[in-house]
């Protein structure tokens, strides 16, 4: 009698995961220029950017492609109080990227790629929680505006004209 209870607890329980889908799955969407690369970085020499580049791609020295980037920061108060303090700010993230073969002139990628978001400061003064809210924010903004670069890929190999 024990037996059949058990049987059936046991194909109960199989049937009953039977639809369980695995969480992790490998991405099928690679970074197609990962250490194959030399980075020139125009507007953010020592920046969060240029460290997101170095993250992203890992500048080589025996390299098959050739990124130069130019980000432009744009920054807008949104409101303003009486006494001129900035209670709302949007920022804008514009990053130029051009990607170039290094054996020629030829410029595989030629796109500029916008990303923003807004912060909202806590204090006139120094403020411990604010700043480090506005540099995670940052830091997002630049990781989100270069996995869309990535995500453009994978790169037409004939020449941009």
């Amino acid at each position: 009698m024990m037996n059949k209870i058990y049987t059936a607890l046991f194909f109960f329980f199989i049937f009953s995961c039977s639809n369980i889908e695995l969480v992790l799955k490998d991405e099928k969407q690679t970074n197609q220029i990962k250490n194959r690369v030399s980075l020139i970085t125009l507007g953010d020499e020592e920046g969060v950017f240029t460290k997101g580049l170095y993250s992203f791609f890992n500048n080589n020295k025996n390299y098959e492609y050739i990124l130069k980037t130019t980000i432009i920061e744009k920054k807008e108060n949104r409101i303003v109080k009486n006494n001129q303090v900035a209670e709302k700010i949007d920022y804008t993230l514009e990053v130029k990227y051009e990607l170039f073969y290094k054996t020629s002139e030829c410029n595989i990628v030629n796109k500029k790629i916008t990303s923003n978001f807004s912060f909202t400061p806590k204090s006139a003064g120094y403020n411990f929680g604010a700043d480090r809210s506005f540099d995670k924010l940052y830091i997002n903004s630049v990781n989100e505006n270069i996995k869309k670069f990535i995500n453009l890929g994978p790169y037409d190999t004939t020449c941009l004209q």
